[in-house]
């Protein structure tokens, strides 16, 4: 099984801060469903830093079904506006 990969227009590097945390895929699906995400293998969200600014944090496995490269790709593109059904467009 592999991540599904991201449309081109949401497939690059995002311009702002991002926060990545990296944590066993039983601790992603518990955290990423208790922010509001679902029991997701891997999940992105915006929050909001202690200086006002925003960022979008990324939560990846480091033991998932493929490499943390391509979750984080998957992850980033959602920071990029990818919605979250996944459209091929």
């Amino acid at each position: 099984m592999q991540v599904t990969l991201p449309p081109p227009q949401y497939d690059h590097a995002y311009p702002g801060i991002v926060i990545e945390k990296l944590l066993t895929l039983e601790e992603v699906r518990r955290l990423c469903d208790s922010i509001g995400v679902g029991a997701f293998d891997a999940c992105a969200g915006f929050i909001t830093l202690n200086d006002g600014s925003r960022a979008c944090l990324i939560i990846l496995p480091t033991d998932g079904f493929d490499t943390i490269a391509a979750y984080r790709r998957h992850e980033i593109s959602h920071c990029n506006g990818w919605p979250a059904n996944h459209p091929a467009e």
